[in-house]
C-alpha cells in the first residue's frame, strides 16, 4: 500500500526522517509530498522546492516517490483536488496540520495523523529560527547531508537575511 506523507520539509529534519522510518515500518511505499511547492526564499519558505527534493534524495539510500504540489493561493478546499491532479496514487494520507486534514477530508481523503518526535525541537520553525540567529545547535536536529547542502546553497545566510528583512 502507498501512503502520503505531507509536509513543507523546510528543512527537512530529524522529526521527518523518523516518521518516515515509521511509515516505511507499517506501509510498502511513501509517496512524499512537499507542499508550498511553489513557495521559496522568504521567511517561512527559505528553501525551494528543487532544494526540498535534493534534501530527500541526499539523505534516503531507499526509493521514496517525491511529488511537489503548489499551494492553491486561497481555495484551500482544492487542495485535496491539487494532490489527486499533482501525486501518482495514494490510499491515506498522513498529515498533524490540521488545515490540511481538513482540506483532505472535504476531499474524501482519508487522513490521519502520525506520531511526533520531539516536537519542540524538531520543528522546521525552530530551525530556521537557530540558524537565523547563529546558534550552531540546529545541526544537531537535521541530518549531515541536509546540513551539508544548506552549507552549498548558502542557506545560513539566507535565511540570517530573510529573518532581519522581516
Amino acid at each position: 500500500m502507498r501512503v502520503a506523507f505531507i509536509g513543507r520539509f523546510q528543512p527537512l529534519h530529524l522529526g521527518h526522517v523518523k516518521v518516515l522510518d515509521w511509515l516505511l515500518e507499517r506501509y510498502d511505499e511513501v509517496l512524499v509530498v512537499i507542499g508550498s511547492a511553489d513557495k521559496g526564499v522568504t521567511r517561512d519558505n527559505p528553501f525551494t522546492v528543487g532544494e526540498r527534493m535534493e534534501m530527500f534524495l541526499r539523505t534516503f539510500d531507499r526509493r521514496l516517490v517525491l511529488c511537489p504540489v503548489p499551494d492553491t493561493d486561497g481555495g484551500s478546499s482544492l487542495w485535496g483536488a491539487y494532490l489527486r491532479h499533482w501525486c501518482p496514487r495514494f490510499e491515506i494520507a498522513f498529515s498533524n496540520n490540521g488545515h490540511v486534514r481538513a482540506a483532505l477530508r472535504y476531499a474524501g481523503i482519508d487522513v490521519r495523523e502520525h506520531p511526533l518526535f520531539d516536537r519542540e525541537a524538531l520543528s522546521g520553525r525552530r530551525i530556521r529560527e537557530l540558524i537565523a540567529t547563529g546558534d550552531q545547535r540546529w545541526r544537531g536536529l537535521v541530518p549531515q547531508t541536509v546540513s551539508d547542502l544548506i552549507e552549498e546553497v548558502d542557506g545560513v545566510r539566507r535565511i540570517r537575511t530573510l529573518y532581519e528583512e522581516g
